[in-house]
């Protein structure tokens, strides 16, 4: 394990194997996209874990077989071709080359610690955090030395089961979104704000009642976040999830009503997130429903919303007004163009194995986390 690379195909609607992806015409140019995969070689074999891959270079997909279920990554600014991919809720995390497609080593979790999916490099790339929970579901933010990957330590994460974390003002501050504990228990979800040096907590904003958790958000300023959001622990796909806002002046998150006459009801979680910042969009996948969801940044109204079937991942698209989206019980790829009055989806990859939660373009996340202060 480490180093194969596995071309794919689907050759059936719930059994993947190896072969060769279904390549539509190719407007990838250079883009690079990642994704975690779950694949079995040939029917009724044990399901195994890998990232996927694809560009127009290879013109298809293919697997970097790995020993967990990638969810989130981090992204390191010093060696380029080096990222840290977790595991949701589960020992699993690791270190992959990028340039070469091949996986490198595990970092193994500390004492009896879950990895809860996602990460982010502070101190100028020195320092790697990463949400973690203990069995009970407290959070903490485990701290590695990047290089090394030894474990130097944590601090809270100011609530419980993080998940997804960020940082702003500059890399001065880590923004953390925890899920918080089952309906009805507390503590509450909600978005944390931490002082990256001191480990203060700086504010904490809670989701109001009981529906819903904090999973994925996006900074869209220092001071506002948008949060998709799935129904709370112990809380099935037939309630729905939610698209929210977080302002630092204000204590709770203000949830963005769903306008019936425009939507279906969109069970489920609220999953991915990407921002179109030359259309002033932010949006949100929704995939029990199987929906797109548009989001004006300047009044952070609904702005459009179209079907695509069990929609995943997203990530902004090399010329930065398009994006890609994974979707489909097998992980098609296709892009979604704004040149038009409405967005069009064009597919680009039939039959591909993206279908983890997230998608990640690889040259445009890296020239971002380069752009950014840690």
């Amino acid at each position: 394990m480490g180093s194969t690379l596995l071309p794919i195909t689907m050759e059936s609607r719930s059994t993947p194997t190896l072969s060769s992806a279904t390549a539509m015409p190719n407007p990838m140019n250079n883009d690079q996209l990642f994704a975690g995969c779950r694949y079995q070689e040939q029917p009724g074999a044990p399901h195994k874990t890998a990232l996927a891959y694809a560009s127009s270079q290879i013109n298809g997909a293919r697997l970097i077989e790995c020993p967990f279920f990638p969810h989130g990554w981090a992204l390191d600014t010093r060696r380029k071709e080096r990222a840290f991919f977790f595991e949701k809720h589960g020992t699993g995390a690791g270190v992959f080359d990028l340039q070469q497609q091949r996986f490198v080593r595990t970092i193994p979790p500390f004492d009896q610690r879950q990895f809860y999916g996602h990460g982010v490099l502070a101190g100028a790339g020195e320092l790697l955090l990463s949400t973690e929970s203990d069995p009970q579901g407290q959070g903490f933010i485990g701290m590695r030395d990047t290089n090394t990957l030894r474990y130097l330590g944590d601090f809270p994460s100011f609530g419980a089961r993080p998940h997804d974390c960020h940082l702003v003002d500059n890399g001065r501050v880590l923004a953390v979104t925890n899920g918080g504990a089952k309906a009805g228990e507390s503590p509450a979800p909600c978005i944390s704000y931490i002082d990256v040096e001191t480990h203060q907590l700086l504010d904490r904003h809670d989701m109001p009642g009981s529906a819903f958790n904090t999973g994925h958000m996006v900074p869209v300023s220092g001071s506002t976040a948008l949060i998709a959001s799935a129904p709370r622990l112990g809380l099935g796909v037939d309630h729905e999830g939610a698209v929210s806002w977080c302002h630092r002046s204000e204590a709770t998150l203000r949830g963005m009503p769903y306008p019936q006459d425009r939507l279906p009801r969109l069970l489920g979680e609220a999953l991915s997130i990407a921002l179109l910042p030359h259309e002033r969009l932010a949006v949100v996948t929704h995939p029990t429903p199987g929906v797109l969801t548009f989001w004006r940044l300047d009044d952070q109204s609904l702005w459009h919303s179209m079907p695509v079937d069990n929609v995943r991942g997203v990530a902004l698209a090399g010329d930065g007004h398009s994006l890609w989206l994974s979707h489909g019980a097998q992980g098609s790829l296709s892009i979604l163009r704004m040149d038009g009055r409405e967005p069009s989806v064009q597919p680009v990859l039939r039959q591909a194995p993206m279908a983890g939660s997230h998608l990640l373009n690889y040259p445009v996340a890296l020239a971002t986390a380069l752009a950014s202060p840690a």
